[in-house]
């Protein structure tokens, strides 16, 4: 009896343990009941003051379909929707597509510039309270149009937008230096900070409308592309001005957001510029109060190979290496300094030095956090810049001598 009471026991254990594991499929959804979104778009509609909500859908027969036919066709489809409130679009949207949309792929936010310029509050808070939205998702701000028509565009090359758009922005940051990678939850942390945010920017050189038509795809010069432009500054959560290449890289400089970069050395003595791959920089920042004004002492550390001359200096020279490394840092330090001044034009810590003064002096900060704006824009920089060529690639000799 005792043998056979055991394993009774043992069985009803088994099947509890089996009941258990049946039940954690209780709220599956099948994929053939669900419209996947790979990138959102959001703006502002300037009669009514309605949020416009644009999804990029996954086609899935396009993007699975294997014939041979040779026809090009689009991987992804944009619906719209336009509510008072960002969640009743979402909701709206449901109305136009015949399956349940299904947010947990998206790759891709895209804020339209007139919406960015009256104030991102409500995109990041439905971003933060939502369990379906991601916040490690890219995030853009459109520049010069509407975030609808960033997203319409097609690009040749991916087969959805939204991917395309996001690999460009990592390229971008990974190997020239002017926008850095941002998601959705690095915007919430310098929005909320003591200083001002930094989004990269995307504008579209050529023809949207021309862009998201199917011939877009069938062009070996595209009607239409797509192209990281520099970094939106956002002041109380507001977009306010643009930076543009040399202050875009300055600003990734100091922030230590420099993957890579590019840096053309003048060398006027040779005629041509010297191009320098920056491989490897480290920032410190280290913000002091003293007679109550903030001074920001900025020291980068940056190693670089030489890439390309126009074969006239002798790189074996350590003479002419020390020449090139100052030229180097001067590059460096011009960035930065166009960087500081359009910030201190518009009284706009992009840099986080009121963070940086508030983590390592606490009381300091609290005399300054009320005015922290107009001590910014009163403050001094001192720079401090340490360049180094560490390596000149396969050649050191010049092929020629320059002519006298």
């Amino acid at each position: 009896m005792g043998t056979k009471a055991t394993a009774r026991i043992c069985a009803l254990l088994c099947m509890m343990m089996a009941l258990t594991l049946l039940t954690g499929c209780w709220n599956s959804r099948e994929l053939n009941a669900l419209s996947i979104v790979t990138g959102i778009g959001v703006d502002l509609e300037p009669e009514t003051g309605d949020f416009k909500v644009s999804f990029q859908l996954v086609i899935p027969t396009s993007t699975s379909s294997g014939s041979g036919s040779g026809s090009v066709s689009p991987s992804s489809l944009i619906i719209t929707a336009k509510d008072k409130t960002i969640f009743s679009a979402l909701r709206r949207a449901s109305k136009q597509v015949s399956r349940q949309l299904f947010f947990a792929h998206i790759q891709l936010l895209v804020i339209g510039e007139e919406l960015a310029r009256k104030g991102v509050d409500n995109i990041f808070d439905i971003f933060e309270r939502s369990h379906e939205l991601r916040l490690n998702s890219a995030v853009l701000v459109s520049r010069g149009l509407d975030a609808e028509s960033v997203l319409k565009v097609l690009t040749p090359v991916e087969s959805l937008p939204s991917f395309g758009l996001v690999n460009k922005a990592q390229i971008s940051s990974s190997v020239w230096g002017e926008n850095r990678r941002i998601n959705v939850f690095d915007a919430i942390h310098a929005y909320i900070g003591e200083g001002d945010m930094t989004i990269n920017a995307v504008s579209i050189k050529g023809d949207p409308e021309e862009g998201a038509k199917k011939k877009q795809l069938e062009q070996t010069e595209p009607l239409a592309v797509s192209s990281i432009n520099g970094l939106g500054a956002f002041h109380n959560g507001k977009l306010t001005y643009w930076l543009n290449g040399a202050e875009a890289r300055g600003t990734q400089w100091v922030l230590d957001k420099i993957e890579e970069a590019v840096v053309n050395v003048s060398a006027a003595e040779y005629g041509q510029p010297i191009a320098v791959n920056v491989y490897h920089s480290i920032s410190d920042v280290k913000v002091k109060l003293k007679n109550g004004t903030p001074v920001f002492k900025v020291h980068i550390r940056e190693e670089g190979s030489v890439s390309e001359t126009e074969g006239f200096i002798d790189l074996s020279s350590q003479e002419e290496i020390a020449k090139l490394e100052k030229a180097f840092e001067k590059v460096t330090a011009d960035e930065i300094m166009a960087a500081w001044k359009t910030a201190r034009e518009h009284k706009s810590d992009i840099f986080g030095f009121g963070n940086e003064l508030k983590r390592t002096n606490p009381q300091g900060w609290k005399k300054v956090e009320k005015n922290w704006e107009d001590y910014f824009a009163s403050g001094e920089i001192e720079l401090h810049i340490e360049g180094h060529i560490r390596s000149t690639g396969m050649r050191l000799k010049p092929y020629m001598k320059p002519s006298e």
